[in-house]
């Protein structure tokens, strides 16, 4: 089953989707899904919502919803900051455990998302496990991903050149040219993403050190920030006295835009979640 609802975040009203699971063994922690900083309640190529519904199915009771200022949530979409949206994610979690009878929660983000989640884990004992899809580096240095990131969103411009249906859209009037010229400016970061001043004073490594559950880490190989994150990630579940558990999508780019590479992303994610809440009969 599912409903929308919404509930409070810092006075503002947030709509979230909650997923009910029917007629199958309950699972004794919930999912709650992070966008990433310019999507919205369905999660990249609708994700997020073709993961709930699998999760449902599996005894998961799970929520997706708009952070404030993005979506059908209340906020001004220029006031967003990563420190907004982790006081959003606290107030999702705390909505999902009360509206479930739940006592753990597991936080699943996708890219700036994957940053939300790792601030918001350290605070709330229920939070007890993060399903991190490309997570950006945090509590470290992050020019080498970013100028690798900014080489692949060249590279992907450039080979765009020698097709036929870009020289046809520019004959056409129909290129973007405006959102190439920021997207290369920017090195595929969204207006804002950048960080906030606010944000500026999150200990990030000090909260994923301090995380006390598990994270689990997706990536794809084609993505040109793997690597680098891969890498740096390793260094930090090394600090936290934790085993680094990932796993590559062989040949996917960031956003995992095939369906077999998303279908692998969800699969691998819920085999991950229910070895780690093993479902409970009803009643």
């Amino acid at each position: 089953m599912e409903r929308h609802l919404f509930f409070h975040s810092q006075g503002q009203r947030v709509l979230g989707v909650l997923h009910t699971p029917e007629s199958v063994p309950i699972r004794p922690g919930g999912l709650v899904f992070l966008h990433g900083w310019a999507g919205y309640r369905i999660g990249p190529h609708q994700m997020f919502t073709k993961m709930a519904r699998r999760a449902c199915e599996m005894g998961f009771h799970c929520l997706r919803f708009d952070f404030r200022g993005r979506g059908d949530s209340e906020g001004d979409a220029q006031r967003t900051t990563l420190s907004t949206m982790i006081q959003d994610a606290r107030a999702a979690a705390e909505m999902l455990c009360a509206e479930a009878g739940l006592e753990h929660v597991a936080l699943i983000g996708d890219c700036s998302g994957s940053e939300v989640a790792i601030g918001t884990g350290v605070g709330d004992e229920r939070i007890d496990s993060l399903v991190l899809w490309s997570a950006p580096i945090v509590g470290g240095e992050r020019a080498e991903a970013d100028a690798a990131k900014r080489r692949g969103i060249y590279q992907s411009y450039v080979s765009k050149l020698f097709r036929r249906e870009t020289w046809a859209k520019l004959v056409g009037g129909r290129l973007q040219t405006g959102m190439i010229m920021k997207a290369l400016r920017r090195g595929g970061k969204g207006a804002g993403e950048q960080g906030a001043d606010e944000d500026k004073d999150i200990d990030w490594r000090g909260r994923f050190v301090g995380f006390p559950g598990e994270v689990f880490f997706i990536y794809g190989g084609n993505d040109p920030t793997t690597g680098p994150a891969l890498e740096h990630y390793e260094g930090l579940n090394r600090d936290a006295g934790r085993a680094l558990n990932s796993h590559v999508v062989e040949g996917a780019n960031h956003a995992f835009y095939s369906l077999a590479w998303e279908d692998e992303v969800m699969q691998t994610s819920l085999q991950w979640l229910g070895e780690r809440y093993v479902a409970r009969e009803s009643g």
